[in-house]
């Protein structure tokens, strides 16, 4: 290895390229220190991406970093910090021996920094800290706008390696800046003598297009003039030689003399991408012949065994040539070739190149970091079938614009750009940070349950509508009763039989009202309360308010009425954080804490999925942006029909989900429509609009399921199976639903944070009240036809089915308008028993069988604050029919002249309105005032005879 030694002879220092921890641990890296002359060493992401997922010497490390909750981010932080400090340590004599001049360990900034100057500092400066070692260069590249970064932190005293130089004009602008940098600190009184820097000049690249291009102009007539293959293999030595005549021009003159006099340190040029990409050419080429004073070459380990087997050194090679050097640029525009738009070009792919390998290395971190969870790992399958192409590319779409992160840093552009909608966005972000922001309140939440304990509270009654009722459904369904705590209750029907049965299975006077509204002003919820508050009231309770909490946001009206109402407690959810994205915010962790979920663990879940889900995680291996790739891309193929398989003991997921995804992907005419409770068919009985999920606890029989999406599969259908390790692994769920909603709405073309139509049979349901306050009832229509007291009544779409003259012929001929594409929206207003709702599933099976299109059913009035956004701005492919009744029984709202009845009612009333007026297909069937009776009438007169057809 004397050749090697006899670099530093020649003013050329030798750094490798390549770190890796064997070599640290093993003495390999000091050897060539002490014994072979290594006078630095760099890295990149590609070097990385090598060391820790091309073998297990990091695998205990990772580990241990997982155990932590570390995010592959952070777990790449933590290794590659680790390896550079224990290299700087090593070269440390070599820094002193230079009088800090040498020595150096490169670590390069992200990627994605190459055109963010702010970002480019930001990460400099951490990263300088983090490794807290004087031999330390951090890199960044000598981009446009990596330049002035270079400068500012040259300024500041973190010394640069300035990387992916391929022009000489570049190289001399990044010179410039730290002449420039140097000069700021003397002027400042600042020492200079320990600012260091080297401009990386990438050689074999040049080369690798250069030949390519020349290599058009080969001609195969005999033509023995044409000269393209003479100039094979030079551009690349003579950009460097070209370019060592403008280090020595700038760094030399009076003005330059003035700095060094002030202990200014020259900026070396650095040779890079040293290695021979031509199995035919030298292998040295980029040694033997750059050999000077106050250089660097860095050296990957089969040139530096060439270079030990047969090198040849001279002393100054690089001034060798000049002439001929000169001329190469030259000859290469007598064939086109402008070297300027051949380093443009170059510096365009050295970025991607980066941030591929970046990409890659943090996959293959996520992926060891899966591995470590183990059992307790939630693992996402993904079968795109006929979609995989579609997919993959849609992957790489994603990655490019950086949707990762752009979603975590909460910029609105990634979905809009209009100023109004960009509000609603960033109105809409909150929930990002939900998971660690919670787990802080904990115990808060935990002692708030006790004191209710403690003072003998036995239930918990969550008063509210979609987002802020539903988490609460899925929470009480999945978990049940614990023993200790209270129970939990849901209430979001305003019809007098749902609220008389809830209040026959529990004792108010023991009883937690839970008071929850984002606006404050939600009509439903806020009657609940009225009419609670009155019954506690007139109980006898000295203090009714103290059965009362509320949770909302800071400044509603539900603020002040609960001061009003001297409620126990009012929790303030961030305003920031839309309904449906509230499920680990105060409107979903609370009612869980009050029943004794443990919701440390529940919220832990969830941050390990943000772990997983983590900004710098590509798309291919980011559990919820691929989910949410994949959602969006079978939506833009009008697979948009999301129907999810459910194993038991999460079932009630559904219910969640099914809003999320329609209240915020349905408007503008798209959307994806969630099919829950679906009985899983064969593949015959499926047209092409599905896209299959498939959640399931191992615990649970999933042996049907599995068999019958296995065939799905094969039969093309996209499959999406998702292990959830346990129930409370559910917080996991809900944070990667979010980010694959929010990612699917990117991929659609939406904004998944408003809710535009919603508004729409609010608005109908005021009105409707308003008139009846006026008239003392609603408006009559006159059905199209009636029957043993069934009453139908149609939209404007449906004005055809007058002529139909039994009640098998009317819903015939309306099921009947769907199409390939189509589903079919089954909307019971009313309280759903186990007989009511067996009677439907059965209705909305036969449907689906013999129609061969996706069904719904949702009750209402919960779904005006969920799906009935999808209803009315999603696509114009659903037929709904609204099932009610006339209430035999009311009860008062207190101050209000209505009763529950009658805003029952007009809640059913306004949305077969708003639908009518946007033209969707919509029936409505009254069921006279026996709901069971008329449900019996409807069975015999559909299913039975279809069944007997």
């Amino acid at each position: 290895m004397s050749t090697l030694n006899d670099l530093l002879s020649y003013g050329q220092s030798y750094w490798l390229d390549n770190l890796t921890r064997k070599m640290i641990v093993n003495g390999e890296l000091k050897k060539r220190v002490t014994e072979q002359g290594l006078r630095g060493i760099t890295s990149n992401p590609s070097i990385f991406n090598k060391a820790i997922t091309g073998s297990d010497d990091y695998d205990s490390e990772i580990r241990e970093q997982v155990k932590g909750g570390k995010t592959p981010q952070e777990i790449y932080d933590a290794l590659t910090i680790k390896d550079v400090q224990d290299a700087c340590d090593l070269l440390k004599p070599v820094y002193e021996q230079s009088n800090g001049t040498d020595g150096f360990v490169s670590l390069e900034v992200s990627p994605y920094l190459a055109r963010d100057t702010e970002g480019s500092c930001n990460e400099a400066r951490r990263l300088h800290n983090a490794v807290g070692r004087p031999n330390c260069l951090i890199k960044i590249p000598g981009t446009k706008e990596g330049i002035p970064a270079i400068e500012q932190m040259l300024y500041e005293g973190i010394n640069i390696n300035v990387t992916l130089l391929f022009s000489i004009e570049q190289y001399a602008k990044v010179a410039k800046a730290y002449i420039s940098a140097v000069s700021r600190r003397i002027s400042e009184n600042k020492p200079v003598d320990k600012v260091v820097s080297v401009a990386s000049f990438f050689l074999s690249r040049i080369d690798v297009l250069t030949d390519e291009l020349l290599g058009h102009y080969i001609k195969s007539s005999g033509d023995h003039q044409n000269g393209s293959p003479a100039l094979f293999g030079k551009a690349g030595v003579a950009s460097a030689k070209m370019a060592y005549q403008r280090f020595k021009e700038i760094f030399s003159g009076s003005e330059w003399e003035k700095l060094a006099a002030k202990g200014a340190n020259v900026q070396r040029p650095l040779w890079a991408s040293t290695s021979n990409k031509d199995p035919l050419g030298n292998d040295l080429r980029y040694v033997e012949t750059l050999i000077g004073p106050d250089t660097v070459n860095t050296l990957p380990d089969e040139t530096i065994a060439a270079l030990a087997d047969h090198g040849k050194l001279r002393k100054n090679t690089v001034e060798e040539g000049l002439d001929e050097a000169g001329r190469i640029f030259d000859e290469l525009k007598k064939y086109d070739i402008d070297i300027d738009a051949v380093t443009w070009q170059l510096e365009y792919d050295g970025i991607q190149k980066f941030i591929d390998a970046y990409n890659k290395l943090m996959s293959g971190i996520a992926e060891k970091r899966m591995s470590a969870l183990g059992a307790a790992n939630p693992v996402q399958e993904i079968k795109a079938a006929s979609l995989k192409k579609e997919v993959e590319a849609a992957y790489t779409s994603v990655n490019e614009k950086q949707a990762g992160r752009r979603l975590f840093n909460k910029d609105p552009y990634l979905w809009k750009r209009e100023p109004d909608q960009v509000k609603t966005i960033l109105d809409g972000l909150g929930w990002v940070n939900l998971p660690q922001d919670f787990t802080k309140r904990v115990d808060d939440l935990e002692a708030f349950t006790n004191e209710l304990r403690g003072e003998g509270f036995k239930y918990a009654v969550l008063l509210g509508m979609g987002g802020s009722s539903l988490c609460s459904e899925v929470a009480r369904e999945t978990f049940g009763k614990k023993d200790g705590y209270l129970e939990l209750f849901v209430l979001d029907n305003t019809s007098p039989e749902a609220i008389t049965d809830l209040e026959n299975n529990i004792d108010i006077n023991t009883s937690l009202f839970i008071t929850a509204t984002k606006s404050g002003g939600t009509k439903e919820t806020l009657s609940f309360f009225k009419y609670f508050y009155d019954r506690l009231a007139k109980s006898g309770a000295k203090d009714p308010g103290k059965n009362f909490v509320a949770i909302t946001d800071d400044g509603s009206p539900l603020v002040k009425m609960a001061e009003d109402y001297h409620y126990r407690k009012t929790f303030i959810n961030p305003s920031d954080v839309g309904g449906r994205y509230s499920v680990l915010s105060d409107f979903g962790i609370l009612p869980m804490a009050l029943m004794g979920v443990g919701v440390r663990t529940l919220l832990s879940s969830a941050m390990q999925m943000e772990a997983s889900c983590n900004a710098n995680v590509p798309a291919a291996g980011n559990p919820a942006i691929s989910l949410g790739t994949v959602l969006g891309v079978c939506q833009r193929n009008r697979r948009d029909k999301v129907t999810f398989v459910l194993s038991s003991s999460i079932s009630s997921f559904g219910y969640w989900v099914e809003q999320l995804l329609a209240e915020s992907t349905g408007k503008e005419g798209k959307g994806l429509i969630p099919v829950n409770g679906e009985e899983l068919q064969t593949p015959d009985n499926y047209g092409k609009d599905r896209i299959f999920i498939h959640m399931y606890l191992p615990g649970d029989n999933n042996k049907d399921h599995e068999e019958k999406l296995a065939a799905l599969g094969n039969a093309g259908h996209p499959v999406v199976n998702i292990k959830v390790p346990d129930t409370i692994a559910i917080g996991g769920e809900y944070y990667r639903w979010e980010i694959a909603t929010a990612i699917a709405g990117m991929i659609i073309g939406i904004n998944p944070f408003d809710q535009p139509n919603v508004a729409e049979s609010k608005k109908n349901t005021d009105e409707l009240l308003k008139e009846w306050q006026e008239k003392g009832a609603f408006r009559r229509t006159e059905p199209i036809f009636q029957l043993d007291g069934l009453s139908f009544f149609t939209g404007e779409q449906s004005t055809d089915l007058n002529s139909n003259q039994s009640v098998k012929e009317l819903i015939t001929a309306f099921t009947n308008q769907a199409h390939e594409g189509d589903y079919i929206a089954l909307l019971p207003y009313f309280m759903l028993t186990e007989s009511r709702t067996k009677i439907l599933q059965s209705w909305r099976e036969r449907m689906g069988t013999d129609l061969k299109v996706a069904t719904t059913m949702l009750n209402g009035p919960r779904y005006l604050h969920s799906t009935g956004q999808l209803h009315k701005g999603g696509p114009a492919t659903g037929l709904y029919i609204l099932l009610v009744s006339d209430e035999q029984n009311d009860l008062p709202i207190p101050g209000e002249k209505y009763g529950f009845a009658t805003l029952h009612q007009a809640q059913s009333l306004g949305d077969f309105r708003s639908l009518s007026d946007k033209g969707r297909r919509v029936l409505r069937i009254s069921l006279g005032k026996d709901i069971d009776n008329g449900l019996q009438q409807l069975e015999n007169a559909v299913l039975k005879t279809m069944q007997n057809a």
